[in-house]
């Protein structure tokens, strides 16, 4: 059984009006701030630069363009560039995946492949890595927080991920379903991807290597790990099929009236209700009653 963060365990209130505060709370530090100071981690509970609104914005309770508004309107194209560009990663995550399925799937078979595949050794690294006694300094202090949080910075999650894949030579897939079963912004699309990405995979041969001075610099001194790999080889896979074209909304022979489906995997529907037809009704389905797609 998945196991998920709940909202006592990550001090994020599941609320619209909790969103909306955050934003108001972060937009006057959404512009060069954010950008000289978003790769720090100062560690719990403080967050350093980061919105933290990616609980929010993963089930969309707030979506990104009433969000981008509100930044450029306070800070500008030039202050805001570096908030914006990270939160286009995020919607690009979201269609890349949208047009190659097999990553998703792929993904989901490795995932259950690798994990019946390990021997004791592996296994015994395993619960290791997940429970934080590793004794990697840094990467056991994250394993421990993600755990207890449902939240990681966002520089923590690439430097625990090459540390997973590179230095304890971990299977990615299993890294990645840690993530997805304790983040609480745990996102298939964001998740998937940055994790393949670190391997060199997403971006073909392209891999991320985290480094002791880099993890001090960034950590305030906090950490300085040693006996870190000191190459990532990027792994390889066969080649996917071709990306799949996206449905056209508008497409001819589209009913006047339609049945409006709400999921928590977009708590922000109105783009749908406006310049759309005609609803014939409403149906709000929980996550856990449609299934979790591996969350």
């Amino acid at each position: 059984m998945t196991q998920h963060a709940t909202p006592s365990q990550t001090h994020f209130a599941p609320t619209r009006a909790e969103a909306l505060a955050r934003i108001g709370a972060f937009v006057p530090r959404s512009g060069t701030r954010y950008a000289a100071d978003r790769n720090d981690d100062p560690g719990p509970p403080e967050r350093g630069a980061t919105s933290v609104l990616s609980p929010y914005l993963r089930r969309r309770m707030v979506d990104e363009r009433a969000l981008l508004a509100a930044v450029l309107d306070a800070q500008g194209p030039s202050r805001a560039e570096k908030f914006v560009q990270e939160v286009c990663w995020r919607t690009y995550f979201k269609g890349y995946l949208e047009a190659h399925p097999h990553v998703w799937d792929g993904f989901l078979e490795g995932r259950d492949r690798d994990r019946d595949g390990l021997k004791s050794g592996a296994a015994k690294a395993l619960a290791q890595a997940e429970e934080g006694r590793t004794g990697i300094e840094g990467f056991d202090d994250w394993a421990r927080e993600l755990v207890e949080t449902g939240w990681l910075h966002n520089h923590a999650r690439m430097w625990f991920s090459s540390i997973w894949i590179f230095t304890l030579r971990l299977p990615w897939t299993l890294g990645a379903d840690f993530f997805l079963r304790h983040l609480v912004d745990g996102d298939p699309a964001s998740n998937t991807l940055s994790w393949r990405w670190t391997a060199g995979l997403h971006t073909r041969g392209k891999t991320y290597l985290a480094s002791a001075d880099n993890i001090s610099r960034h950590t305030g001194g906090r950490f300085r790990p040693q006996g870190l790999a000191t190459r990532a080889e990027a792994l390889s896979e066969p080649a996917g099929p071709k990306p799949r074209p996206l449905p056209d909304a508008q497409e001819p022979g589209r009913p006047d009236e339609a049945l409006l489906l709400v999921t928590d995997e977009d708590l922000s529907p109105d783009w749908l209700v406006h310049g759309s037809g005609r609803f014939a009704g409403v149906a709000i389905v929980r996550g856990h009653d449609v299934g979790q797609g591996g969350e």
